[in-house]
Parts: structure tokens; C-alpha cells; sequence
């Protein structure tokens, strides 16, 4: 009886070859030191599940020569549809994403397909390398790194709505901690000690732990840091389960609460993601009016409404949305799957009141 790798080598050496992934009939081969490193066992799998598809005639080993390909060859068809996938689309930047996108596949004679990812997360990868697209768009934090390696490895285009660092994952994102960074020295530079951030808790690549690094580092420099002022506790996932439609509001609700929590409050908030105009109205319910209490920044993307009257960081979510769609696009075009990555800056409005 075969081991497990070696049926699940075979298996995947045998998809790719049929499917065209190293060319056509009499294609040659990588060697198999290049296979071992690109399936990640060892040379001796590699060549047993070679020498099991030679017996199946997929494939012809010629000795020195290297192995090359015997069975007929399928090219995944083109469909000209792409995909976006998505943990939640019944939000305003979901409902944006899909009219913007339709109307840039239409463009370019292409249909749009949406495919929800929360309930099928460990069906992903296989489910999305057999989906007859194009290529792939994620947003909502919706790509795992397991699903950016089956589809690198199938060579199907994709490309991330947010940051992942891994190799072979091509994104469009802000410039989180940059821009962070001028928040708070910003901030700083007006006379407050004591400043809070607050956001979701986001479990999505480093985005949090990048944004902290950032926190501390700027304000033990002016030596005003306190770890309890960095908020992030409920993730948007959550928050949706339980509160539907209306998760915002009761996010930014939260929010509010665990600011009046501190033993103080602080004399400015970045808040990031949620509504003001709720928070404002949480902290009012309370007795305390919080615009003579501290300095509110807000950071968010510009398609979202927040009290003009604040300072901001407005991240172009527009801008996104083209970027996105326009790698992805080239990439279908040219037969690439990247990587490529693009940074966006936001658009600082910071007005001392």
C-alpha cells in the first residue's frame, strides 16, 4: 500500500501535468531535485511518483535526458469571468467592491462571480483551483496562505485586497504603519501624552502586530507609552455573527465602553473602522462629551462617513478597488502570476481645532 505522500504527490504531479502546468505533450520535465523542492518531499518520493506515472504512460523518462510529457494535455479553459471572494459582501465597502468591479469586468467583456468563503474555508484551495475563473480577487481577509499556495501552484492569478507577506501572493494595501506613524507624531507634536488607539482585533497576517510595533516604538521615543491606551478586542467576524447588519454600530458602542473603562481618558484617540457619530453619542449617553475631553483622530476609508470636523487619515478605497482589478487583469492578459505588490497612501486631513 502506498504511503499517504506518495499518493498525494502523485495525485497533484499528476493534475498538473494534465492540466498543462509544465506544457504540452512532450514537454520536458523540471528535474527532480526541482520537483522535491517544488512539492516539498524528498527526492526519493519524487522519484517513486515519477517512476508510478511513467507506468500510467503520463509521463516518459528518458535517462539522462530527463522526463517528459507523454499523456494528452487539458489547458484549463478560459472562461473570461473573474472571482471575488468574500467573508461578508452586506457591508459598504462589499456592496462598493462588487458595483466597481462589475463595471471594470465589463469593461473589459469579463463577467464577475462572488463566492463567499466563511462557511468553506477547508474546502477552498481544491474548490477555487476547479472553479471555472480567470482569476481571483480576495477581500475581507478571506485568503489563507493555504489557498495562495494551491493556487500559485496551479498558476492561476490572484491577487489580495490585503497584505500577506508570503512569496507568492500578489496584494493592493495601504500604508498601515507609515501613516500610523504620522498620526501619532502628529498628535504628539499638538501637546497629548496620552494617546489611545483603538480597531478591531484583526487575526489577518501582521497588520496588528505591525500597527503595535509602530505604537510602542513611536511613544517610548517620546516616552508617553502605555500598553493599556493600544485597544483591540473584538474582531469584525464576531461582531457580525452576533449584530447582523447593524455590527458597526454596536462595535463602535463597544468601543466606547472599553475607552471609559480607563482609569482616565486619554487626551487624543485614533479611532480606526468605527462610527463616530455612534461613539460620540455613546460617550453623550454616559455624561461625558468627549470633544472637550480628548483629541479624536479618525482613521478610515474614504468611502465611510466620519464627523468632517476631525482630523483624518482617509485611505483611497476607490483607488484600491481600480488597483486591484487592474493587476489582476494584466496578469490574465500576460499569462504572470506576479508576485507584485502595491502600497497606497492616504490622503492626510489633520486640522488642529
Amino acid at each position: 500500500m502506498f504511503d499517504a505522500k506518495y499518493t498525494d504527490v502523485v495525485e497533484a504531479l499528476r493534475f498538473d501535468i494534465r492540466n498543462g502546468r509544465f506544457g504540452g505533450r512532450n514537454a520536458r520535465l523540471p528535474s527532480f531535485r526541482e520537483l522535491s523542492k517544488e512539492y516539498k518531499v524528498s527526492l526519493v518520493t519524487i522519484a517513486k511518483s515519477m517512476n508510478f506515472l511513467q507506468q500510467e504512460n503520463v509521463i516518459d523518462i528518458q535517462g539522462t535526458r530527463g522526463a517528459f510529457v507523454k499523456a494528452d494535455v487539458t489547458a484549463r479553459p478560459q472562461s473570461n469571468d473573474i472571482a471575488l471572494i468574500h467573508n461578508f459582501i452586506g457591508d459598504i465597502e462589499g456592496f462598493h467592491a462588487i458595483e466597481a468591479l462589475e463595471e471594470y469586468a465589463k469593461e473589459k467583456k469579463m463577467g464577475l462571480l462572488s463566492l463567499k468563503a466563511a462557511e468553506s474555508t477547508q474546502y477552498l484551495p481544491e474548490l477555487l483551483t476547479k472553479l471555472n475563473a480567470d482569476g481571483f480577487i480576495f477581500m475581507h481577509s478571506s485568503l489563507t496562505g493555504e489557498t495562495a499556495e494551491a493556487l500559485a501552484h496551479a498558476h492561476i492569478p490572484f491577487v489580495s485586497f490585503n497584505r500577506l507577506d508570503l512569496d507568492c501572493v500578489s496584494w493592493v494595501d495601504y500604508d498601515n504603519t507609515g501613516s500610523f506613524a504620522g498620526a501619532l507624531k502628529f498628535l504628539l507634536s499638538t501637546g497629548c501624552r496620552r494617546i489611545a488607539h483603538i480597531d478591531f482585533k484583526v487575526n489577518f497576517g501582521n497588520y496588528q502586530a505591525a500597527l503595535h510595533a509602530v505604537y510602542r516604538k513611536t511613544l517610548e521615543e517620546a516616552g508617553c507609552f502605555d500598553e493599556r491606551l493600544f485597544i483591540a478586542r473584538d474582531t469584525r467576524g464576531e461582531m457580525r455573527r452576533i449584530f447582523g447588519q447593524q455590527f458597526l454600530e454596536a462595535a463602535s458602542r463597544r468601543a466606547a465602553r472599553y475607552l471609559l473603562e480607563l482609569p482616565e481618558l486619554p487626551d487624543a484617540i485614533i479611532i480606526r473602522s468605527f462610527s463616530g457619530e455612534v461613539l460620540l453619542d455613546e460617550f453623550a449617553r454616559h455624561g461625558v462629551d468627549l470633544e472637550k475631553k480628548s483629541r479624536l483622530l479618525f482613521a478610515l476609508e474614504d468611502i465611510q462617513s466620519y464627523p468632517e470636523r476631525f482630523p483624518a487619515l482617509l485611505f483611497p478605497y476607490r483607488e484600491k478597488v481600480r488597483a486591484g482589478f487592474d493587476l489582476l487583469y494584466k496578469f490574465i492578459r500576460t499569462g504572470s502570476c506576479g508576485p507584485e505588490c502595491i502600497l497606497l497612501q492616504p490622503v492626510e486631513k489633520f486640522v488642529v481645532r
